[in-house]
């Protein structure tokens, strides 16, 4: 049913039970997960560089592989990426055909000053949206 699981993380505790989730969907079907972190290029402060960023990037796409290969899953592709953040995976989702997008969602005071990522990609996908709390 599903060939390729999307697990875009923050590296954030609210992305751990999607992990989780991807990654049991993952070894269910045999499908590949692929660990996507994106750099908010809306949110860069003036005299930051994304290269500051992306090893926070690196950190969490590693952690998403070391529990899929923990898990048996021998196919997991990683990706440090820039834009705004709802877009980013929205495109990494056509370019790689994904089948599903598995998120978590923040329930912390940010939603009430931010739209919510997992939300715009959940009404935009074009696949399916598993959104784990």
């Amino acid at each position: 049913m599903y060939d390729t699981i999307l697990v875009p993380t923050d590296g954030r505790p609210n992305t751990e039970r999607a992990i989780e989730e991807a990654i049991e969907l993952a070894r269910v079907h045999d499908a590949s997960v692929h660990a996507l972190y994106v750099i908010n290029s809306a949110e860069i402060a003036p005299g930051m560089d994304f290269e500051d960023l992306e090893p926070i990037g690196e950190r969490a796409v590693d952690h998403v592989a070391t529990q899929a290969a923990d898990a048996g899953i021998d196919d997991v592709r990683t990706t440090v990426t820039h834009g705004l953040r709802h877009q980013a995976i929205l495109d990494y989702a056509a370019e790689h055909d994904v089948d599903l997008i598995v998120m978590g969602r923040n329930r912390g005071i940010e939603r009430f000053f931010r739209k919510s990522v997992s939300e715009q990609v959940s009404r935009a996908a074009p696949t399916s949206v598993l959104v784990v709390e």
